[in-house]
């Protein structure tokens, strides 16, 4: 979940009217989580650790910046910055124009809101088009807003962009770099920055690097089981490659395990979308098929519902799993048929790979 995505919901025609700020937030307490709100507010402030606002009787609060889930600036956001932000879709080389300037002499708010949006508007450009001379683009304007607001309330998302980007480059000291600034820039940004450096060495092949870092991000994970679990799907995924697919099977299986977890609603989906494949992986090492099964087609759920592209390769694996337990079991002849007709029609790439090395 990307908890500080900001909502510019403001249409020029609001603002300076009566409507005022508001911030919905993840509450942890008790072992529950809830989402909460607070309105009819003004924001005075904000940066990596929190968000200040004041209420209509002048009554001051603060929310942990990393719990924001949304956040609407109705009053506090100026007429300039909101009708930049409402053009940046029709008419962006104008909208990107005032954005400069208002990033120049704007308020302390609108400043860094006006480069972060300046930034992510060329981010999104670089993902939807896919071409090197957007992602150059990217990467300079995401650079210019962590070199000038390093623990800034948009710093999550920029430095983890920046990273993405330099990585498409295919410049992983640069990505690395940039992580390894995240970490450095304030206590608060150490959990993510160490989560996505361990990533990045993941798919790097440097699994004592990954472990060094995911086990950071474990530590820094507090009561958040979401972060915590996270960094220990990871960290199963890296003890595996790094062929300890024992410990990776014990890790793996205490976050899948956990059914209060899985029960979490929207926020489980990308860490078990990285522990079923790794620990079905892990099960059809150790020869234990039934298992492996079962994960795989967990795998397949989850991958699907985190938007992921390996849905195919999960499905054909349980495929696999159920046709070496066809002779035990007459169920196991029936799943590997429904599987192999599922996977003729949505994945016949995958079908064909997983005849050839399940034999």
């Amino acid at each position: 979940m990307r908890h500080t995505a900001v909502v510019a919901m403001l249409a020029l025609v609001l603002a300076g009217s009566l409507a005022a700020d508001r911030i919905q937030y993840l509450k942890r307490a008790g072992g529950k989580t809830t989402v909460e709100t607070v309105d009819e507010v003004n924001i005075t402030a904000w940066n990596a650790k929190a968000v200040t606002y004041q209420t209509a009787d002048r009554k001051t609060g603060s929310i942990d910046t990393s719990t924001v889930l949304s956040l609407t600036r109705s009053t506090t956001m100026s007429r300039d910055l909101a009708s930049a932000l409402g053009s940046l879709s029709t008419d962006p080389e104008s909208a990107v124009k005032a954005l400069n300037e208002i990033a120049s002499r704007g308020n302390d708010l609108d400043k860094e809101e006006a480069l972060f949006r300046k930034a992510d508007y060329f981010g999104t450009e670089a993902r939807t088009t896919n071409r090197a001379p957007a992602y150059a683009q990217a990467v300079s304007e995401y650079s210019a807003y962590v070199n000038r607001y390093k623990a800034g309330f948009f710093a999550r998302e920029a430095y983890t962009a920046l990273s993405a980007a330099q990585q498409w480059q295919k410049k992983p000291a640069d990505a690395r770099a940039t992580l390894r600034n995240m970490i450095s820039a304030d206590p608060v940004l150490q959990r993510l920055g160490n989560q996505k450096l361990g990533e990045l060495e993941v798919r790097n092949g440097d699994w004592n690097a990954a472990l060094t870092a995911l086990k950071a991000a474990e530590n820094a994970s507090g009561d958040d089981k979401v972060a915590k679990y996270t960094a220990m799907a990871w960290q199963g995924l890296a003890l595996l490659r790094k062929g300890d697919a024992a410990a990776a099977r014990a890790i793996l299986e205490t976050v899948t395990n956990d059914e209060t977890f899985q029960d979490d609603g929207n926020d489980d989906e990308a860490a078990l979308a990285v522990a079923y494949p790794a620990l079905g992986e892990a099960y059809f090492a150790a020869g234990n098929f039934q298992k492996a099964y079962d994960a795989y087609i967990l795998a397949g759920y989850y991958v699907w519902w985190n938007q992921g592209d390996n849905e195919g390769k999960c499905l054909a694996q349980a495929y696999i799993c159920a046709k070496k337990l066809s002779g035990t079991d007459e169920k196991w002849k029936k799943r590997a048929e429904k599987l192999k007709a599922a996977l003729a029609i949505g994945f016949p790439k995958e079908l064909a790979d997983a005849e050839k090395e399940g034999g």
